[in-house]
């Protein structure tokens, strides 16, 4: 197998996002909106209820907790069904001309438990290393207490270091599991987190620098945006808040520019999915070489 080609990536990715928006805003529309939806009416359910959260009511948190997750659930199928047609679009089935898009079928539910088994594994594997890094501190006597004095001896620099090689191993890991999961679901009878795994090997640092650079630009967006909501609600004394009195305020900032702010998040994440995908599905293609994509 060829490596990943991470300047070809990029570049194919930024293309298929500029050249093919039309097509990409047709997919991605409707997925989008339903996520964003979701989003909206679990943000509207705390702000009404804020005051029982405050209270402590056990019935409004279990019911907000129960929302959360269905929320959450709507989202990560959404983002399956953008996944499942804009990685087909980039391996060879065009969808142009599409209008509105949803479909609800095997390969659809397949990226979805898929993701839902990436989430839950990241997360184990996330706990896993601070458990094993908060064993290796306490071990060298490192005071887990951020207040604590922390020492410039042997036992604290190895477990320092040690704790580092834990949350990169980790890294890598999540990495390697999650780069190729939309292309192998949709071009492969058995793709998955397994055989994510097995096509990044060696390719670690080239899919992580994809990864980043398809990033960044999202990120920037998404927190530029999220500034300039927090700036005009709050004005020019943000800076000068305390945290505690900043996370506050910034909920109810939140809350009074719900709308807009969903709609920008939902953007975000449609042009997000179009770059993470399509520059996955490119890497796909270069990855196998001449072997041509299966569709299920």
């Amino acid at each position: 197998m060829q490596k990943i080609p991470v300047g070809q990536t990029i570049v194919q990715a930024y293309r298929f996002l500029f050249t093919e928006i039309g097509t990409i805003l047709g997919i991605c529309w409707f997925p989008a909106l339903l996520s964003s939806l979701a989003g909206y009416f679990t943000a509207v359910y705390a702000a009404v209820h804020r005051p029982d959260f405050d209270a402590g009511d056990p019935r409004i948190e279990a019911a907000y907790t129960l929302l959360s997750v269905l929320g959450l659930a709507i989202t990560i199928f959404a983002g399956s069904v953008m996944a499942v047609a804009l990685t087909r679009h980039v391996l060879g089935r065009r969808s142009s001309g599409v209008v509105a898009y949803f479909a609800v079928g095997p390969v659809e539910w397949r990226m979805f438990l898929a993701s839902v088994r990436y989430i839950a594994g990241s997360m184990v594997l996330i706990v896993v290393a601070a458990i094993i890094a908060g064993f290796a501190f306490s071990l060298a006597g490192v005071p887990l207490d951020p207040a604590g004095v922390v020492r410039a001896n042997a036992p604290d620099i190895i477990a320092g270091l040690f704790s580092w090689v834990v949350f990169i191993a980790a890294l890598i890991v999540i990495v390697r599991m999650g780069f190729f999961i939309a292309p192998t679901v949709v071009a492969e009878d058995h793709g998955g987190l397994l055989r994510s795994f097995e096509l990044t090997r060696g390719n670690v640092l080239r899919a992580l620098a994809v990864i980043v650079i398809l990033g960044i630009p999202v990120l920037l967006l998404l927190v530029g945006g999220e500034a300039v909501v927090l700036s005009s609600a709050l004005g020019p004394g943000l800076y000068k808040l305390s945290p505690a009195e900043f996370l506050q305020r910034a909920e109810l900032a939140r809350d009074q520019k719900l709308v807009p702010w969903q709609v920008f998040s939902g953007l975000i994440f449609v042009l997000g999915s179009a770059l993470i995908y399509g520059g996955a599905a490119v890497a796909y293609r270069a990855r196998i070489g001449n072997d041509e994509p299966r569709f299920p």
